[in-house]
């Protein structure tokens, strides 16, 4: 029965093969579409898969007096949290601070170091390739690598027991290599190192007290653990340890679970919410076209499934047959999509994420619960588009069907009116959502950041050098040349610099009137403002001199000096809260600049001075003469490479690494402008089919209105007429609706820009055009014929 209705559905298909055409490229690319949208769904919903008792396993969040959390604590907490709470059955700081390079024999290289407690296997349950889990940071100089890491090192030879030298001084052993992790883990080191040693690192030991606020944890409890007991326990250890200052603070256990929907802010949400809202209305229009095709073309179908009646096919073998057709259709399409995805579309949303996430990969056996999703999809699809039609035609009688009389019930018509609408309504939504989103990004890009990033060249200067005491000694001479040269206009060396502003904060205080703020820290040198050209408000820049001279001077920004209540900061002093019990004089005000993207506020900064300018910091910038570029570039990678680093030097543009900020919105502006194309096409598409269609089944009418003296552009009207008009309705609909969705989601920029109405009236405009492109086209072909001819056909 089946080998029938497939012969039959597959001659069917041939037989349209224009409406074939229109469907197989709308579906083909429409399910790609929704294939690239629910991976990105599916690596999210099963992050941290990799990860066993995820229910018992939480972190633990700290809560300062004004609300705000954030998922560290001082150091020394989860010593105490092991020792007083018997729920806890393992527990492990993931403590980054310093990535020491790795040597075997002639490979040597640095990569992402985490160090962990000897329960940090019995927490986060990685597979191992080799080693023992339990015992394989019981050792102080134990270390765990990732399989990347062992095979870069080792080939293929077990490095189970071997010794690799770290910064050139320690051997450690390797006591256990792990299985490949999953892209979408939200941990995933390649050298795991023990705790032990970190706590012999002078630097980690002067800021692991009870004060500093930089520590992760995370604990696994028993079965049955009292989440409310161990949380009161801590909290006693919180009011009996911690710095005076930060006695008002409060633990509280979070859901390992929830880690990525709480700590990654609104742009996953924003991502993942766009993406199963684009993937459930791509799809809804790829279900709403082929329903529309199949309604048309039944009215050439209606004598079949009467004469199939007649002979005495059920309902449900009509049902099947149409089902049968559509499925060869749909998974025809369904393989070609995949095709299209795994080859051309996986590779793009890559290049678009690759710098904000980790490469996405699809494995049809691996991640099967993908797979049959989009198997389902792909029956769904068939279900519906091919059992709506024929339990329609097999409602109607017998006897209307063969005498022609189908056209009399306008309840399909009412059904294909909604369709095309729902279509046009998604594909607008789309239009104004992408033209939005264009301007957003235009808005950011074009404002001023308040400082100035052309011309400026950033090298970063964590080179790793073999030998630092002469590294210090070069560079002193290699900046001496550099001011020297009368085509550097400034130079700094720093910590920081604009797009780089760490979330390091600290309270301070005006001891004249007790009045408290919340600063964002960086330390910089005297060039910074400078080479930047950040407006100084009041006040003087830092001095490039011993440390000794600045080191109780500061500057801050004019939104710190309004948090402050100030109407002038020359003269005024800030105390910090802590452990520290310095003064700091307040010498400059600079002019608010946008040190991260604009889509965060500017927040209260404060400066102190790093000390003067050296090789011991994280960035060199110089503000160069653009037209001497390329002999500075060629003289600086000379200078560099004869201080003999470990990294290769390199350079980038101020300008460049701004724009980078916007790398992961331009992906989602390229994803939707995609998305917003693809909705449009195929609801076109299916609009084309349609005009042809009914233009095929009105022939005549049209041979007789012309033979009567009816004009070309009154053919096109009564063709494509009531299409406009849906077009028309479906932008009354989709306008507020997209003023709703945008409005919203420009909430969540800190500067933004206006929401004017003559956007919509463009993506209103846009498909109205290209509606009327469509319809018109074969309504005017349809219009040309020959009378003669039409009268003539049957």
């Amino acid at each position: 029965m089946f080998k029938i209705y497939f012969k039959t559905g597959y001659r069917n298909l041939l037989k349209n093969t224009s409406f074939t055409l229109i469907n197989l490229i709308g579906l083909t690319l429409g399910l790609a579409s929704v294939m690239v949208l629910s991976l990105l769904v599916y690596e999210y919903l099963t992050t941290n898969s990799i990860f066993k008792n995820q229910e018992r396993l939480v972190y633990l969040k700290t809560y300062s007096k004004s609300g705000e959390g954030y998922n560290q604590t001082p150091f020394p907490l989860l010593d105490e949290i092991v020792k007083a709470c018997p729920d806890v059955e393992a527990a492990t700081h993931v403590q980054s601070f310093h990535s020491p390079w790795l040597k075997y024999q002639d490979k040597e290289f640095q990569d992402n170091t985490i160090y962990g407690e000897t329960g940090f296997f019995k927490v986060f349950s990685f597979p191992f390739e080799s080693g023992n889990a339990a015992t394989a940071l019981s050792g102080k100089y134990d270390v765990v690598l990732s399989h990347e890491t062992a095979e870069k090192l080792f080939g293929k030879v077990n490095p189970v027991g071997k010794t690799i030298t770290a910064d050139d001084t320690t051997q450690l052993t390797v006591t256990g290599v792990l299985k490949p992790i999953p892209a979408n883990a939200t941990l995933r080191p390649t050298v795991i190192l023990s705790i032990n040693l970190l706590k012999t690192n002078p630097g980690f030991v002067s800021m692991a007290n009870w004060y500093n606020t930089f520590a992760e944890n995370y604990l696994l409890l028993k079965p049955g653990a009292n989440k409310k007991r161990i949380t009161y326990q801590i909290n006693q250890i919180v009011k009996t340890n911690y710095a005076a200052d930060n006695k008002n603070q409060r633990i509280k256990l979070a859901p390992f679970e929830d880690l990525v929907k709480a700590e990654s802010g609104d742009t996953i949400s924003v991502i993942i919410k766009g993406a199963t809202g684009s993937a459930v209305f791509i799809l809804l229009i790829i279900v709403a076209n082929l329903i529309n095709l199949n309604m048309a073309t039944m009215f050439n179908r209606a004598k079949e499934v009467a004469v199939k009646q007649i002979v005495g096919s059920s309902k449900m073998q009509i049902v099947w047959q149409f089902c049968v057709e559509n499925a060869i259709l749909v998974f025809t399409s369904l393989l070609l999509a995949f095709l299209l995805f795994r080859f051309v579309l996986l590779a793009q949303i890559n290049q678009m994420v690759k710098s904000n996430f980790s490469e996405l990969s699809f494995d049809l056996v691996k991640d099967y619960p993908l797979t049959l999703v989009i198997l389902f999809t792909g029956t769904l699809v068939v279900i519906l588009a091919g059992s709506y039609p024929a339990l329609y035609l097999t409602s109607i009688k017998i006897t209307d069907t063969v005498k022609g009389k189908l056209s009399n019930n306008n309840s399909n018509f009412i059904t294909r009116n909604a369709l095309i609408t729902l279509q046009f309504t998604l594909a607008i939504i789309f239009i104004g959502v992408t033209l939005i989103l264009n301007r957003q990004m235009s808005f950011m890009k074009k404002a001023s950041p308040g400082y100035n990033q052309e011309n400026v060249l950033v090298v970063p200067l964590d080179l790793a050098f073999k030998n630092p005491a002469v590294a210090t000694a070069r560079f002193d001479a290699v900046l001496n040349d550099l001011r020297n040269n009368p085509y550097i206009k400034n130079i700094s060396t720093s910590y920081t610099i604009p797009t780089t502003y760490q979330q390091n904060y600290n309270t301070y205080y005006d001891p004249a009137t007790g009045k408290e703020v919340s600063l964002r820290q960086a330390a910089t040198d005297a060039g910074l403002i400078d080479t930047y050209q950040i407006p100084l408000v009041e006040g003087r820049n830092f001095k490039n001199v011993a440390d000794t001279n600045e080191k109780s001077n500061v500057i801050i920004n004019r939104s710190a000096m309004k948090a402050l209540g100030w109407t002038t900061a020359i003269g005024k002093q800030l105390k910090p809260k802590g452990v520290s019990n310095e003064v700091y004089n307040v010498i400059g005000v600079m002019e608010d600049f946008h040190y991260r993207r604009l889509s965060e506020s500017i927040e209260p900064i404060i400066h102190s001075y790093a000390g003067k300018q050296s090789v011991n910091y994280k960035y060199l910038s110089l503000r160069i003469d653009p037209k001497h570029a390329a002999n500075i570039f060629t003289k600086l990678e000379k200078e560099f490479n004869a201080i003999n680093p470990r990294r290769a030097f390199s350079y980038k543009y101020m300008s460049d690494l701004a724009d980078q900020q916007y790398a992961l919105l331009n992906g989602i502006l390229k994803v939707t402008n995609y998305v917003a194309t693809i909705t449009l096409f195929i609801a076109a598409m299916g609009m084309f089919g349609l005009i042809a269609l009914f233009a095929r089944q009105r022939v005549k009418e049209i041979g007789i209105r012309k033979v009567l003296g009816a004009s070309t552009s009154d053919i096109v009207q009564l063709l494509s007429g009531n299409f406009i008009l849906l077009v028309a309705v479906a932008a009354m609909i989709a306008t507020p609706l997209s003023l709703l969705i945008m409005s919203k989601w420009l909430q969540s920029f800190a500067y933004r820009t206006e929401l004017s109405w003559w956007l919509f009236a463009v993506a209103a405009g846009i498909a109205l055009v290209i509606a009327l492109a469509t319809v018109s086209f074969q309504a005017v072909k349809a219009a040309l014929a020959n009378p003669v001819k039409s009268l003539r056909s049957e």
